[in-house]
C-alpha cells in the first residue's frame, strides 16, 4: 500500500520471521513485503522488490558454509549497491564490537533481540527518516554511544568491558595462533608486555591456561567472529 514503510526481513529462524511479520503488520504504517533465511535469497529478489528497510539478522545458520555470506557482508553490499534501502540490524549479539562493526558496514540502526517489539517498530520508523538508532537495551551498556553516532569516535566501548582494548587486541592475535614474538611485532610492544596481558586475562577469566582463555572468550562473544 502506498505510504507504508516497506520492510524486508532476513532471518534464518522461521518462528522469528513469522512472529516479526505478525507484529509489524499490526502497525498501520508498516508493511512486510518479503522475507528470506539466507543472504543469497535476498540478493536474488532485491531488484524486484520495493524495499525501504532491510531488517537484518547478523548471524545466519548457513554462514558456516564457505559459499554463504554473513550479515556483515550483506549489509555492505546493500548499503553500497542499494543506498536507498536502510538497514536495521537485529541480533542477540549486542556487544560493543559487533554493534560497531555492523554500523560501520552501513547499518543505520541496531535492535537487540532482547528488546521488545515496540522498540523494533520505533527503530524502523526512526531509521526511515535517515536517523541512526541503537536500542535502549544495547545503548545503556555503551560508554560513548553519542560520540559514536555523531561520528566523533569510530569504535564503541562497553560500560562493563571485561578486557581492555589492548588486551582484546592481544587476545585476537593469540586466537589466530600467533606467538608472543609475532604479536609484539604487530602491536609494537615487547614480548614481556604481551605475556603480561596474557597472564592478566587468564586471571580475569579465572581459567587455567591460554586454551581455556580462548574458549572462555569465544563463548562470551569477546572474540570477533
Amino acid at each position: 500500500m502506498p505510504g507504508k514503510i516497506k520492510v524486508f526481513h532476513l532471518e534464518d529462524y522461521k518462528i522469528i520471521r513469522d512472529g516479526v511479520r505478525f507484529l509489524l503488520n499490526q502497525d498501520s504504517e508498516l508493511e512486510v513485503v518479503g522475507e528470506a533465511k539466507q543472504g543469497e535469497e535476498l540478493l536474488k529478489v532485491i531488484d524486484e522488490k520495493d524495499i525501504d528497510i532491510l531488517l537484518l539478522d547478523i548471524y545466519l545458520d548457513g554462514m558456516q558454509e564457505v559459499r554463504t555470506i554473513d550479515g556483515f557482508q550483506i549489509c555492505e553490499i546493500v548499503s553500497k549497491k542499494y543506498p536507498k534501502i536502510r538497514v536495521v540490524a537485529h541480533s542477540v549479539y549486542d556487544d560493543a564490537d559487533r554493534v560497531a562493526k555492523i554500523m560501520k558496514a552501513g547499518a543505520m540502526g541496531f535492535v537487540s533481540k532482547k528488546a521488545g517489539y515496540e522498540e523494533l517498530i520505533r527503530a524502523i520508523k526512526v531509521v526511515h527518516t535517515d536517523k541512526k538508532y541503537i536500542c535502549t537495551e544495547t545503548s545503556r551498556k555503551l560508554k560513548n554511544i553519542n560520540k559514536f553516532l555523531a561520528g566523533i569516535e569510530d569504535t564503541l566501548r562497553g560500560e562493563d568491558e571485561f578486557f581492555s582494548k589492548r588486551e582484546r587486541e592481544v587476545l585476537e592475535l593469540i586466537a589466530k595462533g600467533l606467538s608472543s614474538r609475532r604479536i609484539a611485532e604487530q602491536l609494537f610492544i615487547t614480548e614481556k608486555t604481551v605475556e603480561s596481558h596474557r597472564k592478566n586475562m587468564v586471571l580475569k577469566a579465572k581459567v587455567k591456561n591460554t586454551a581455556e582463555l580462548i574458549a572462555y572468550a569465544s563463548s562470551r562473544g569477546f572474540l570477533k567472529v
